[in-house]
């Protein structure tokens, strides 16, 4: 079995849109969870700067993390963060390595 395709990203709310952007985020991890090819899926917020989120994904595929993004709930999302953002957020794609 191949390892799982591990997604994070980091998400900056401009100012006074903290809230906002978590509420964006969170509405986004139940569904998330719920899919069947989603094996891991936390929202984090930075201890240093509250303005910045971090999403950790595991899945079981690279091709099944991308049909996620036709899912309902993620359109939704990447419709309203646009707004909410200080930057663009940054994505980074990992393979676990075996110890």
């Amino acid at each position: 079995m191949s390892s799982p395709h591990t997604v994070v990203s980091i998400l900056e709310a401009k100012k006074g849109k903290e809230n906002a952007l978590a509420a964006a985020l969170g509405a986004v991890v139940e569904p998330s969870q719920a899919e069947e090819a989603c094996i891991e899926y936390r929202l984090h917020r930075s201890i240093e700067n509250t303005a910045q989120f971090i999403l950790y994904e595991n899945w079981a595929s690279k091709e099944k993390h991308q049909e996620q993004f036709t899912k309902p709930y993620i359109t939704a999302l990447a419709e309203k963060i646009g707004g909410l953002l200080s930057k663009p957020y940054q994505t980074f794609f990992a393979s676990e390595i075996g110890q």
